[in-house]
């Protein structure tokens, strides 16, 4: 695999693996009725809030663990983007606006069918993740291909 693949692939794993534990956590926490109530759309808001910087953080970390561990091994995590990674990158993100734009539409058709501002916001988030989950995928394989 190549740098590039590498990264994408820490990338992936590391923004899975938070926001699983994170949708484990918060499916306890709303069948406990934490969020209902009052304050449960600022309990929303903070548990979302929590969950972005905790997919940054993790992202993050785990990139730095990439490039220790690629430097033990001997090897450079450091690359020169050349116009072929900036037009992988650029397709990924397509795709990725696509869905995040799919997520909103849903998420508000949600909000205008009587769901939940909870429910609607968590959608939107998890269609954000998504996108991020499947742009990073897309990269790795236009990079397997070859572009």
């Amino acid at each position: 695999m190549t740098v590039q693949e590498i990264k994408y692939l820490v990338s992936f794993f590391t923004t899975a693996l938070v926001s699983t534990l994170y949708a484990l956590r918060i499916h306890t926490l709303a069948e406990q009725g934490y969020f209902g109530g009052p304050d449960g759309d600022i309990l929303t808001g903070r548990a979302l809030l929590i969950l972005v910087g905790l997919i940054i953080g993790a992202g993050i970390l785990g990139q730095i663990v990439f490039t220790i561990v690629a430097a033990i091994a001997g090897h450079s995590a450091e690359f020169d983007e050349d116009e072929r990674d900036r037009q992988i990158d650029q397709r990924a993100m397509r795709a990725a606006f696509v869905l995040v734009g799919m997520a909103m539409i849903g998420a508000l058709i949600m909000l205008a069918t009587g769901a939940t501002p909870f429910l609607s916001f968590h959608i939107l988030v998890f269609g954000m993740v998504a996108a991020g989950l499947i742009a990073d995928l897309w990269r790795i394989a236009l990079y397997r291909r070859g572009f």
